[in-house]
């Protein structure tokens, strides 16, 4: 079966249960685990560390979810103090009570391009720090997302909870659920309104984990808004060389070994990004080396718009084995504009947030290529 789908909002009842070393998540694979980086660089070191811990399953890898965080499955039930120590020692943990709350993403090149207004990095940076130092917190809740966009528009887009764009040299507009609802502040300001505002929304909460955007409140956050914003047309999601820099998507979001290795050899950090890709500074040079090992330098690659659910093994309720049908899928598919998503089951885990072709349980290569060229054409 294949369709197009527009994204589709979801009722949700439960409360949060996103995973972390303090709090797994138990697949019928095993443990799950999400690090968060909080829109800063990641070591290759800590990597490496991350992909020893998953080496003997049949497909190692990592994860990189749409929030910029790295995610492990197929780990212990429960975790043993081993793996416990050694993701810690990755620093990808520097707060035990705040790990589930660091989710943060930022403009990816901000600082590196010339784009933007200003640069991000040290806002991150701070805004971090200080999210990390406030035990009241730490009752955010896993799915709380903050956005730092540095004027090019490239995450304001993203649905958040507690934002910024910044609107010129030392400018920003601090927002609450979205973009409708802002304040002009110096730049300077922006992190101790972002942390009053988390408080407000703390209490508002009032502990209630079914409460987990701002926009599930009773009540708006802040004062009356102070400013009307004009969004910029988002922006092209470069890969490839940016300058001295390079851009490279992960086919699946699925970090894998050789991947690991080469970058290894051509840089010492990575910057996560939300769209699974990777930011590595200096390294345009490198681009051959990298798409060698599989990364994706190219947008006409098929990469750029296939996706899977996890799929066999990982998920008892899916049909097939998702991410082997997308890989002997991706050299035979065929040009189009939507993405393609391959679904095991009718929950349709992880699908994009645009329109996409939706690719549910087919029987076999031919059946998805017949059906995706099928919905392409009808779509066009």
């Amino acid at each position: 079966m294949c369709r197009v789908t527009a994204p589709s909002s979801r009722e949700h009842r439960a409360g949060d249960a996103c995973p972390g070393v303090s709090r797994p998540f138990v697949a019928v694979d095993g443990s799950i685990v999400r690090l968060r980086p909080a829109g800063q660089p990641v070591r290759i070191d800590a990597l490496s560390t991350l992909m020893d811990l998953v080496a003997g399953q049949l497909d190692p890898s990592i994860q990189l979810t749409s929030r910029g965080a790295l995610q492990l499955r197929g780990l212990p039930d429960p975790l043993t103090p081993r793996i416990r120590e050694s993701i810690r020692a990755t620093g990808l943990v520097p707060s035990a009570i705040h790990e589930l709350v660091r989710n943060v993403v930022a403009s990816p090149l901000s600082g590196l391009d010339g784009a933007g207004h200003c640069d991000v990095r040290p806002v991150t940076r701070t805004l971090d720090a200080a999210l990390c130092a406030d035990p009241d917190l730490a009752h955010l809740g896993g799915r709380f997302l903050f956005v730092l966009d540095d004027g090019r528009g490239d995450v304001v887009g993203e649905s958040f909870d507690l934002g910024l764009i910044a609107t010129g040299p030392g400018r920003c507009v601090v927002l609450a659920g979205g973009t409708e609802r802002g304040w002009e502040v110096p730049l300077a300001a922006a992190v101790p309104r972002l942390l009053a505002l988390a408080h407000e929304f703390v209490r508002q909460s009032g502990g209630d984990e079914t409460v987990w955007h701002v926009g599930d409140l009773a009540a708006p956050l802040g004062p009356e808004p102070t400013v009307g914003l004009d969004l910029p047309r988002r922006p092209e999601r470069p890969l490839g060389a940016v300058g001295d820099h390079a851009v490279v998507a992960v086919p699946l979001g699925l970090l894998r070994p050789d991947h690991v290795a080469t970058l290894a050899q051509v840089t010492d950090r990575v910057l996560v990004t939300p769209w699974r890709s990777l930011v590595i500074e200096n390294a345009a040079a490198a681009l051959a080396e990298l798409e060698a090992a599989g990364l994706v330098t190219r947008a006409d690659s098929p990469w750029t718009r296939l996706h899977a659910c996890t799929g066999l093994p990982g998920c008892a309720r899916s049909a097939l084995d998702t991410r082997a049908l997308a890989r002997d899928l991706a050299p035979v598919l065929p040009g189009g504009h939507l993405p393609v998503h391959v679904s095991g089951c009718e929950r349709r885990c992880g699908t994009p947030a645009t329109a996409y072709v939706d690719v549910l349980a087919p029987r076999s290569t031919d059946d998805a290529l017949s059906t995706i060229a099928q919905q392409e054409s009808s779509w066009t």
